[in-house]
């Protein structure tokens, strides 16, 4: 048995190849499917299934194309209501791939048609891959499908699912899971490429919580905050996306292109730096950085999956990427964009260096602070006085704050600061200025009064 692992950083997706005597079969693939059929073609293996663990909410997957242009099977769960050509899944189902048995397990808790895939070798279990069932260091949130089953009802079927399946495996068994430290789909999941159900047995937090009760009120409570596309997502791959290798190229605008375009509504999403952005900008558009792995997460959490979208760039390298990253989360709907030089009228919004943020509040024109950092960096320190808002939750406390009052907002590195500076702005703030290098950088310039906390106990340790 070989397993190669394919990894989207940002999202922190993995999906696998697995392959034995000539024979392959594809776990979760990602919406670009050219890696798979790349690495098929240079091993020279034959593709025979392709499986989804469960209709995932955080990405939309590539099973549709990779099934239309290699001839594979999709198999999924049969309590997924799968509207695309799929065989169905049920527990105990078995596949031969080469010398290799696939037993399936349903495992629901995560999402209520959650299955894993066991690997038995030599008539013994040597892998499960376990999808958003089990990761190195955490388990699947139970709450991403609650308009379907109470988040309670999830967690108690992900008790069983750990408890009385998976954890019955041999502790020598190795687990690949489908996601890594930075994904929304769990609260502490480890960097770690894989792991066994031995070391989860004894390092996993959740995994400590024996009693049903207890688990299940952990698992619903201190969750991280969740993009509004996460639904939007099971429902694309419920049905099957689109083929990305024949979505159609971005065109580049004219100015009176753009702004008619503009004038029509959508999203105006400019790609570059904040120092960029900040200089000059066209008014109402959103600042995330194409340079930042967090690209995509961040246009869930702001960017309005229903609209359509203008792309601003230095470069029409930033364009492809955007078009890619924004696909993995089914963002199809990109007009056009416009190179930066291109920009009519524009406004700014202040870059203020660290030296000169400290010297600020210093002073007796002391400004109100936001903070957009997480929880957890919140608890660990801050500045006296300022207001913690995670960035997540910032457009339902806009009225936090007076629009014509000086605010000051800070992250921990100025990238998540200026997207909310842009999204204040493009809300009517008309005195806002961001802090360069965020918290970082004021920890090195001559240090104002921190505040240090112990971490609570309930503090997520979730962070982007």
């Amino acid at each position: 048995m070989y397993v190669e692992r394919f990894f989207v950083s940002g999202l922190a997706h993995a999906s696998y190849i697995v392959t034995s005597d000539g024979e392959a079969m594809v776990i979760d693939p990602e919406r670009r499917v050219d890696g798979y059929l790349d690495y098929l073609a240079k091993n020279k293996l034959s593709l025979k299934e392709i499986f989804l663990t469960h209709p995932h909410a955080d990405f939309v997957a590539g099973h549709a194309e990779l099934a239309a242009r290699t001839g594979a099977p999709i198999f999924i769960s049969d309590q997924a209501p799968a509207t695309f050509a799929h065989q169905d899944l049920k527990e105990g189902d078995r596949f031969k791939v080469g010398s290799l048995e696939i037993t399936v397990l349903h495992t629901p808790g995560h999402s209520p048609d959650s299955i894993c895939l066991c690997v038995y070798q030599n008539r013994g279990p040597v892998a499960v891959f376990s999808g958003d069932t089990l990761f190195a260091g955490d388990v699947g949130r139970p709450d991403l499908r609650d308009r379907e089953l109470p988040a309670t009802d999830l967690a108690t079927r992900l008790y069983d699912s750990l408890f009385n399946k998976l954890l019955k495996l041999p502790p020598e068994t190795k687990v690949y899971p489908a996601h890594g430290a930075g994904s929304l789909c769990g609260r502490q999941i480890s960097s770690a490429p894989f792991t066994t159900i031995g070391q989860e047995m004894a390092t996993n937090w959740a995994l400590q919580l024996t009693n049903q009760q207890q688990f299940v009120d952990a698992m619903v409570s201190n969750l991280p905050d969740r993009p509004v596309y996460f639904g939007r997502s099971v429902t694309i791959n419920l049905r099957g996306a689109p083929r990305f290798s024949e979505l159609p190229e971005i065109e580049r605008l004219e100015i009176s292109e753009f702004d008619a375009l503009r004038q029509e509504g959508g999203t105006v999403l400019d790609l570059r730096a904040p120092a960029l952005f900040g200089d000059a900008h066209i008014a109402g558009s959103l600042n995330i950085g194409i340079a930042s792995p967090s690209f995509a997460v961040w246009c869930g959490f702001f960017v309005n999956p229903d609209l359509p979208i203008l792309l601003v760039a230095d470069y029409e390298s930033e364009v492809e990427h955007a078009r890619l990253e924004l696909a993995r989360i089914g963002f199809d709907q990109i007009l056009g964009f416009i190179p930066a030089d291109d920009l009519g009228e524009t406004l700014q919004i202040t870059q203020i260096g660290a030296r000169d943020f400290v010297e600020l509040l210093e002073s007796g024109q002391r400004p109100t602070v936001l903070d957009v950092r997480s929880v957890p960096e919140w608890t660990q320190d801050h500045l006296e006085g300022a207001v913690n808002i995670p960035l997540p939750r910032l457009a339902q406390r806009t009225g936090s704050f007076p629009r014509n009052a000086p605010l000051t907002i800070l992250c921990g590195s100025g990238y998540r600061s200026s997207i909310a500076a842009s999204f204040l702005e493009a809300e009517g703030f008309e005195r806002l200025s961001n802090v360069m290098g965020g918290m970082h950088a004021v920890r090195h310039a001559t240090r104002p009064r921190l505040v240090s906390l112990e971490r609570a106990e309930t503090a997520l340790t979730w962070e982007i």
